[in-house]
């Protein structure tokens, strides 16, 4: 993230800033993924009133696993008016209707559809029109954090999850690379709320991204273009140059106090013998407040 925008995600900009470089969007799913992509979710952007809405996907895409699904799953908004915005998540096992599948796991959508079919779940859900798809696996995340350094991170409790994610993280502020960020992002055993906590914390992550990156471009306003050339090689991008370029400057113009972080309510449930979580009626009060605000 960068000044003025997962990923948003604020977050937005520091996302879209980690993707660039030309080529196809990944089609659908099931073939191989990029280590990063990014593209449209509209064959035309169409800004309303200077609301600028982002999907960031974080999928579970690694060597030997062509048949991916979401593991995390943000919108990212931003009214660049004001410069305030929100990122708003979803637990992965939320249960929803995905258009043309019937229903099943939000999750799911992804690896049915890729990026786009994705997109157009949520849209349904939450009525907001998404611009563009941010979407990263294992290796294109670590790589990321390999390139652009540590990121500084507050933790207010030990992460210790030896049989998922692999974290062993003590309490108090932390310098998290690449093996340690992606074991933080992906733990859901040391919370009490297992994933509706991680989706919070992804979302927490992104932000300490922007910072990090706030703190650099600040301080020389040339390490934006590090950012934006750090994931070159790993990166496919179904968008122009131009294009890119805005909205790694807008995101830099975004103070992270000014990007809030929800989570959708949720109660747990069982479908058959799946365990999910159903997506509480509440939370259509907040999807019309995002929607009208671009802001959390």
């Amino acid at each position: 993230m960068i000044r003025r925008a997962l990923a948003l995600v604020a977050v937005l900009g520091c996302v879209v800033a980690l993707v660039p470089v030309l080529g196809p969007a990944p089609g659908r799913a099931g073939s191989a993924a990029p280590k990063v992509a990014a593209g449209r979710v509209h064959g035309t952007f169409q800004p309303r009133r200077g609301k600028l809405f982002v999907l960031v996907i974080g999928s579970d895409a690694r060597a030997g696993n062509p048949n991916t699904r979401a593991d995390a799953i943000h919108i990212v908004g931003l009214d660049t008016r004001t410069m305030r915005g929100g990122i708003l998540n979803f637990p992965r096992d939320s249960w929803v209707s995905i258009p043309g599948h019937g229903q099943g796991r939000i999750n799911e959508a992804l690896y049915r559809g890729g990026p786009t079919l994705l997109a157009r779940t949520l849209e349904s859900i939450t009525g907001i029109r998404l611009d563009y798809w941010v979407m990263t696996g294992f290796t294109g995340f670590q790589r990321i954090i390999q390139r652009v350094g540590p990121v500084r991170f507050t933790l207010h409790r030990r992460i210790h999850d030896p049989t998922g994610s692999g974290a062993d993280l003590s309490p108090g502020e932390q310098r998290l690379g690449p093996r340690q960020a992606l074991a933080f992002v992906r733990t859901r055993h040391s919370f009490p709320r297992g994933d509706v906590d991680r989706t919070t914390n992804q979302a927490r992550f992104l932000l300490a991204l922007l910072r990090k990156l706030r703190r650099e471009v600040d301080r020389r306003p040339h390490e934006l273009f590090r950012w934006i050339a750090a994931t070159k090689e790993h990166t496919r991008l179904d968008m122009t140059p131009e294009e890119l370029f805005r909205l790694g400057v807008l995101t830099t113009q975004v103070r992270p106090d000014d990007v809030g972080n929800v989570t959708v309510p949720v109660s747990v449930g069982s479908v058959g013998a799946a365990s999910v979580v159903f997506i509480s009626p509440g939370a259509q009060s907040i999807y019309r407040r995002f929607r009208a605000r671009a802001r959390l």
